[in-house]
């Protein structure tokens, strides 16, 4: 092997071969200690939403303590609890209607959330109380239930009031808990240099292959994209985010030096986020849960799609180096043939940077008055993103609100995070927390708060992951929300599994304890190769593409800038900025295929070491080469001294 080789080789030593490596933070912050339950501004919605309810109930117990007539009185009690019309009515049919109207007011409460409906409850409290007033009609009603019916209300909302006080008591004494652990644990994360990943392992192969196929069909195709879920974690806006992401970590950690269909296939992606069938949803969205009539979906509110799409902009940007989207109207949202918004990558996020603007909280919603924590880290990100490739000041203009946000508002006294609160009331949705929920934000907060990102990672690990002595997974999922339910097809989007997720966040942190725990629990249950198969980021990969961008020699050195798919699968390209290594694999069967090498030096001689040829680049810095590929094929690429 010659020298040349060998100092290629050295370019490209694997992360964990570096075993000194200075921690990015020196210690992890401890938990802000929390005065109150609730911060500022989520206590005064909070008043704001409890006034609301004891007006509601002085409205519900009038027709009793006005002596009005039993169908007053049914309809009153049907106001301040659901079914409690029904109770007031007696027999065993009041029971029954107790028991459905409880039954849909359960449900409606799920379909607020999960659609933004925010109509919903008051309605169906409303209709089941005129339901109960319809029932009880020429009959009366339950003489002690008058005062009982109050009296439990009462003693409902008191117990809830003390379950709240005690579960802060908790989660202080918790906080002073974790603090301890916290002064005596390290940091995990590591300022490491810019480094390739090893080439990709075969069940990470056939996932590229599988994006890919999505990825290139035309535009206007959508075969094989699942269409059963419109609204949450399976809609098209998710599947086509979740490739796009991976896509271009895979490029910048797998694959810099390729071009080609890679470009292309997340360009498509791109430009089928901007189809209407991805973002149609936003009308219906708008117009029950803000009251508006909204063809535009990121003009107002929306940060699930403008948020997620401008990290998939600014992931790709970084990744390829090119920027494709930049000119006005090359994101063009369009209803139909009259009515179109066009944007530019800049212009889109300008609507993110006037959202964030809008509330007071600094954050805005995904679901019409939800507001998401994941969410927001991405929408920041995208912003960070956009920032470091252009110059621009769009965090600046956000101003430090968001950080404040995180702090006081949605980080409560045990360290976790809110996933999911009301933007008129204030109350979050607890069922949304977990392993999935709060771990899901964590990549996404290194880039600007590696001491947070730290702080949070290890609180996640001391309450619902660990390892065990045997080296597997020690996990705990909780066993109502996101951690459990499988809204979407999870053999098709793994990354709504909650391991899946824990696992990225070990990557992105750099936790190899937990990576080689979490592979080995998610392969045991999903199948051998799953985890390899999405394992598409590594250590400080979003920080590092925030933050430090294209390293020069990957940014300047020849690439693989065309192949020809799917006869030819890249496994691997990458360049030190003079020379080219790339692993190729046939698509199907042996095959000869051209291969289009761009950014060479014009005229200088080159040399393929594994089949000994040479080469003469043209004048234009490219050549054309003819491979052979029988099975994994290497080739190294290095200039002739």
């Amino acid at each position: 092997m010659t020298a040349r080789t060998l100092a290629f080789e050295a370019d490209f030593i694997p992360q964990d071969a570096v075993p000194s490596l200075a921690p990015l933070v020196d210690r992890i912050p401890p938990i802000p200690e929390r005065k109150t339950v609730h911060g500022p501004l989520t206590a005064r919605r909070l008043y704001r939403f409890y006034a609301m309810l004891g007006l509601v109930f002085l409205i519900g117990v009038a027709p009793m303590l006005l002596g009005m007539s039993a169908q007053w009185k049914a309809f009153g009690f049907g106001l301040i609890f659901p079914g409690a019309g029904f109770l007031y009515a007696g027999d065993g049919v009041g029971i029954l209607g107790a028991a459905l109207s409880m039954a849909a007011f359960a449900v409606i409460m799920f379909i607020w959330w999960a659609r933004g409906v925010i109509l919903a409850p008051p309605a169906v409290l409303v209709g089941t109380a005129l339901l109960s007033a319809a029932w009880i009609e020429g009959r009366s009603g339950v003489s002690w239930m008058e005062w009982a019916i109050p009296a439990a209300v009462l003693a409902l909302h008191g117990w809830f009031a003390l379950g709240r006080r005690k579960g802060f008591a908790a989660a202080k004494a918790r906080g002073a808990q974790l603090n301890t652990i916290l002064a005596k644990t390290q940091p995990v994360m590591r300022d490491a240099p810019i480094t390739a990943e090893p080439e990709m392992p075969p069940s990470q192969v056939a996932e590229f292959r599988r994006m890919l196929d999505l990825a290139l069909q035309p535009v206007d195709s959508w075969n094989g994209f699942s269409t059963e879920d419109t609204w949450q974690d399976g809609a098209l806006r998710y599947q086509i985010c979740t490739m796009s992401w991976n896509l271009s970590l895979g490029q910048y950690t797998r694959l810099p030096a390729f071009h080609g269909y890679l470009n292309t296939a997340q360009e498509n992606l791109i430009r089928k986020h901007i189809d209407r069938k991805t973002w149609n949803y936003w009308y219906w969205e708008s117009l029950w849960g803000n009251f508006k009539i909204e063809k535009n979906p990121v003009t107002i509110d929306n940060i699930m799609l403008s948020g997620f799409l401008g990290v998939s902009l600014g992931l790709f940007e970084t990744a390829s180096g090119t920027s494709p989207f930049t000119a006005p109207g090359s994101l063009t949202f369009r209803w139909d043939e009259k009515t179109a918004f066009p944007y530019s990558h800049e212009s889109m996020l300008e609507e993110v940077v006037k959202n964030f603007k809008r509330y007071d909280l600094g954050w805005f919603p995904c679901e019409p008055r939800w507001i998401y924590s994941m969410c927001n880290l991405v929408g920041r990100t995208s912003l960070a993103l956009h920032d470091a490739r252009h110059g621009t000041d769009m965090l600046a203009r956000v101003g430090d609100r968001f950080d404040r946000t995180m702090e006081e508002e949605m980080m409560m006294a045990d360290g976790r995070i809110k996933v999911c609160t009301s933007s008129p009331f204030g109350f979050e949705v607890p069922s949304l927390s977990g392993l999935f929920g709060e771990t899901w934000g964590v990549r996404f907060m290194t880039p600007y708060d590696p001491a947070g990102a730290e702080r949070l990672w290890e609180v996640m690990k001391q309450d619902f992951i660990s390892v065990k002595p045997d080296g597997s997974l020690d996990f705990r999922l909780l066993p109502l929300g996101w951690d459990t339910r499988k809204p979407a097809d999870f053999s098709r989007w793994p990354e709504l599994n909650p391991l899946m997720v824990t696992l990225w966040a070990a990557q992105e942190m750099g936790d190899d304890r937990i990576i080689e725990a979490t592979m080995k629990a998610i392969d045991q249950r999903s199948g051998e190769g799953v985890a390899a198969s999405q394992s598409w980021g590594g250590r400080n990969t979003i920080r590092d593409m925030v933050n430090r961008g294209l390293p020069d020699a990957w940014a300047r050195g020849p690439i693989l800038a065309d192949a020809v798919y799917p006869d030819v699968i890249v496994g691997r390209a990458v360049t030190d900025g003079a020379a080219l290594e790339l692993v190729l694999h046939p698509g199907a069967e042996a095959v000869r295929s051209d291969i289009g090498i761009d950014r060479l030096v014009p005229g200088r001689s080159y040399h393929i070491i594994e089949t000994d040829e040479r080469f003469t680049a043209g004048l234009d810095g490219k050549a054309r080469l003819t491979v052979a590929l029988t099975g994994r094929t290497p080739l190294t690429i290095v200039p002739v001294a």
